[in-house]
């Protein structure tokens, strides 16, 4: 993959990326950049070659999500986090692993004696053995491109400008990988996957499909609520749900009589086929 004609310089006085999941079409061009890139070149002091295979210092996890006949699919390109707080560098007995003062966190091969306290600690899962040269390798970020004021190629070559490098600006809106870990990273993402309500209203009568049904999500923790309407097909999303928490469902349409259910959201909930009953 050849680098972007469009050259675009780095900004150097903040390191972090932004990673715009919504934009993500899965189509593996970081990854395979970050492959061209590192495959077979030496980029003192920062990092050695990476191997061919075995190892993606960016991977792009599919995540399918529902069931037939509602599924939808969203990709999440996980590298190194950069995380302030990482247990990498706490790990490594060998003061290996270190943190640039632009926030790039960094495996010295030179220190390196591949003890792989460092992979067992990454939550993230993000950390390679290199066993052909006996080090532990991952994502640098490209700091040899940083240094130079370009970025990092899988930044460079993203057709959908998915992944953002440089100023993120409202960071607290924005949210972070795995947050539990409490690794503070330096990667922000936004439109991770929240759990979606969905569903088809039909009349039960006549074993046909309802457009323009309300159906109404309630929040039984906190006060709010949604409202969507049925599409031309009957089918139904309400996005963006808080995971595990439960929600009461009411589903109206002028004629028929209301349906009513609670609904917690361990996960995508798929209500299925909705049939209402006309009022009498």
């Amino acid at each position: 993959v050849p680098v972007s004609a469009r050259q675009r310089r780095c900004p150097m006085d903040n390191k972090t990326f932004l990673i715009d999941v919504e934009k993500c079409t899965g189509c593996m061009l970081c990854s395979i950049a970050c492959k061209d890139e590192h495959v077979g070149s030496t980029y003192s002091p920062w990092t050695k070659p990476q191997p061919g295979t075995g190892q993606f210092w960016i991977n792009v996890l599919p995540l399918e999500r529902g069931r037939i006949p509602r599924v939808r699919m969203s990709y999440l390109p996980v590298h190194c986090q950069n995380c302030e707080h990482a247990p990498c560098v706490r790990a490594c007995p060998e003061a290996a692993i270190k943190t640039r003062a632009d926030g790039l966190v960094w495996i010295d091969p030179g220190q390196c004696t591949v003890c792989d306290l460092c992979t067992e600690a990454c939550p993230y899962d993000v950390i390679f053995i290199n066993s052909d040269l006996e080090i532990a390798q991952k994502c640098t970020g490209c700091a040899h491109r940083v240094d130079d004021g370009e970025l990092p190629r899988c930044v460079d070559v993203c057709p959908h400008d998915a992944i953002i490098f440089g100023e993120v600006e409202n960071r607290k809106p924005l949210e972070v990988y795995l947050p539990k870990y409490g690794t503070e990273p330096r990667v922000y993402w936004k439109g991770l996957p929240k759990p979606w309500i969905a569903g088809t209203v039909i009349d039960a009568a006549a074993d046909e499909v309802i457009s323009g049904v309300s159906v109404t999500s309630i929040d039984l923790l906190e006060n709010g609520s949604v409202s969507v309407l049925s599409d031309a097909f009957g089918d139904f999303w309400i996005n963006g749900m808080e995971k595990d928490r439960k929600y009461r469902i009411e589903i109206r349409k002028e004629g028929y009589e209301d349906f009513l259910a609670t609904v917690t959201t361990d996960g995508d909930q798929d209500l299925g086929t909705v049939g209402l009953k006309k009022t009498a």
